[in-house]
């Protein structure tokens, strides 16, 4: 991938048959973009950051990003150390957002990473005052807004466009077009309608090269919003009729505004009672900026603030006091997976003492982490959480809320797009191989499915 070429050539970085730290190299005719560069969510060595020693002599010209989660801009400052001079390209709520989220990046890098001489100097660049400058140096378009991208040893320019992909606010799939060929970067998508936004709007049309997230490529089947909402308001109402209160660990971004929508329709629409609803935190700081956008970014309901739905603050000083363990209420909290030191982690050591509480996990949770083991646990019968032995009194339910595409869903775009190229990235091993198989018996084997490995080089 060496001088001025005349093709398409790429590497990926990370997200090779996993969920890492997501990153892609392309090069289009000599001028070197980056999709992504995220933060590896298992790893705290130099393996949490994208592979860019698997980078030579490329150039790196522009860096373009899906969306704001730490998986896809948490090593952005790695990448930034040693390539600083990037035009950095976004949506002007991903851009907003990022701020937010690297600035808790630099709190997990700095409680979590393990230290060396080598990895001081690659988190050199992980401080909450560099962050808030990286923040404002963002080229933002809106969707649907094309935009020119010309490397130093570009042949021509690259026309860039930005189209929602319904995965959380502000994300993003991203056609390129060049010298008469185009490429089409799903990003994280959902293909179907959430609570607080739409589904993705793709062009459906063909394309050369087609990258392909596949997260849920290997589920067989997959919940409606109908009977999710049953579900869960069956478990709330069991645990408030008990007197007891219902603990919802949630990603900040994303999950927890779909889940706080979704609670408050199921209040409105009488499945449950009007509990209080308690949020606090990073969420609550997301949630207040996405109320900002409440008209210019894609709204199942345009205008319909976060903030109107009634919610208390959690008191973080003194959470073992807090109402809800006196009074039967909805506590939203992060984190997700219940990470060690986090307040859904300290919440949930609190829960599971109490036999009429309960806890609903809505988001996907890696099975080493403490979620899982909690997730998957069975009542009086001991386990590990986060390194400790523990058994659970408390009610444990789960329901699959997923911001990522359907199996079918992701066939369906595939075969309406009918690319060259197809790429799958952004699943582990079963999904990526489901996605492919079907694929290749779609369409007779006319097609080229590539399953890439982290590192090397492809040309297309």
């Amino acid at each position: 991938m060496d001088g001025v070429s005349s093709d398409i050539q790429f590497k990926v970085l990370g997200g090779a048959e996993e969920i890492g730290a997501n990153c892609i190299h392309l090069s289009i005719g000599g001028t070197g973009i980056v999709i992504d560069a995220g933060l590896h969510p298992k790893h705290r060595d130099l393996r949490a950051f994208p592979n860019l020693d698997a980078l030579h002599h490329e150039e790196l010209d522009a860096l373009l990003i899906t969306h704001a989660h730490t998986d896809h801009i948490g090593g952005m400052p790695y990448l930034l150390k040693k390539h600083p001079y990037l035009a950095m390209h976004t949506t002007p709520l991903t851009r907003d957002i990022s701020s937010i989220m690297l600035k808790n990046t630099v709190s997990l890098i700095n409680e979590q990473i393990e230290y060396s001489k080598e990895m001081q100097d690659a988190i050199s660049l992980y401080d909450k005052d560099i962050i808030e400058y990286i923040s404002t140096v963002f080229e933002t378009h809106l969707y649907g807004e094309s935009f020119e991208i010309l490397g130093k040893r570009g042949l021509s320019e690259i026309l860039c466009t930005f189209h929602d992909a319904g995965h959380i606010p502000g994300s993003a799939g991203i056609i390129l077009e060049w010298n008469g060929k185009s490429i089409f970067h799903t990003g994280d998508m959902c293909l179907h309608d959430q609570w607080l936004i739409p589904k993705a709007r793709f062009p459906r049309h063909h394309v050369d090269v087609m990258f392909c997230e596949t997260t849920n490529g290997s589920e067989a089947s997959h919940a409606t919003k109908v009977s999710i909402m049953k579900e869960c308001a069956q478990f709330i109402n069991e645990i408030s009729n008990a007197n007891g209160s219902i603990l919802i660990p949630c990603f900040a971004l994303g999950k927890t505004q779909e889940t706080l929508i979704m609670i408050h329709e199921l209040q409105m629409k009488g499945m449950i009672p009007h509990l209080p609803i308690f949020t606090g935190g990073m969420s609550t700081k997301i949630s207040r900026l996405l109320d900002r956008y409440c008209y210019t970014s894609p709204r199942l309901n345009p205008g319909f603030e976060l903030s109107d739905i009634p919610q208390h603050p959690i008191p973080y000083e003194s959470l073992s006091k807090a109402p809800f363990f006196g009074t039967p209420s909805i506590v939203i909290a992060s984190s997700g997976m219940m990470h060690a030191k986090t307040t859904s982690y300290k919440l949930a050591l609190q829960w599971m003492q109490k036999p009429n509480y309960g806890i609903l996990f809505n988001g996907w949770q890696e099975p080493d982490s403490p979620g899982y083991a909690l997730s998957h646990s069975e009542a009086k019968k001991p386990f590990i959480f986060a390194g400790h032995r523990i058994e659970r009194s408390c009610a444990v339910k789960t329901v699959r809320m997923s911001a990522h595409a359907r199996k079918a869903d992701i066939h369906e775009l595939i075969r309406n797009i009918r690319p060259k190229t197809l790429v799958l990235i952004h699943g582990e091993t079963e999904s990526v191989e489901h996605i492919a198989a079907e694929t290749m018996e779609y369409f007779d084997g006319d097609i080229r499915i590539i399953l890439p490995r982290e590192g090397t080089a492809y040309q297309v």
